[in-house]
């Protein structure tokens, strides 16, 4: 774990500015609304580029434990944004839909295009678990 984190740490770090004017990576930006809910929209947030979350998904990869892949994609959303096709991605690699979930808790403020989100419910094997998962993503608390 100790030799994943630094990486990780860094990546979160490489992010900033968090905020572009225009989309740095391909993927198209979405809306990010101010702190106090309004409608009003205050900046575009663009998702992590391909190479960096390539790298992303190397490190998970790595780690042999559902808990430490957790706590990487913690601290991999410190400054990221992700499109639902990298959510996904990121929760297939791990194993249980219970660490899957707790994943998702920390990814899902962080997705930038969730009317997309269906390639992320499929990751879930159980119904219940995939209604828990959608009540994430609209931004709910599932415990």
């Amino acid at each position: 774990m100790k030799r994943t984190v630094f990486p990780i740490v860094l990546l979160a770090m490489m992010q900033l500015p968090l905020f572009a004017a225009s989309p740095v990576s391909s993927v198209a930006p979405s809306t990010v609304y101010a702190a106090n809910h309004s409608n009003m929209p205050r900046m575009r947030a663009a998702a992590m580029d391909r190479s960096d979350f390539k790298l992303l998904c190397s490190l998970l990869k790595e780690e042999s434990f559902d808990k430490n892949c957790v706590k990487m994609i913690r601290i991999a959303c410190i400054g990221n944004y992700f499109t639902s096709r990298q959510c996904a991605d990121m929760l297939s690699l791990l194993s249980f839909d219970s660490n899957r979930l707790e994943a998702l808790e920390y990814i899902a403020p962080r997705v930038i295009d969730k009317h997309a989100c269906d390639v992320i419910l499929k990751e879930f094997s159980f119904i219940s678990n995939r209604e828990k998962a959608e009540d994430l993503l609209r931004g709910h608390k599932h415990r």
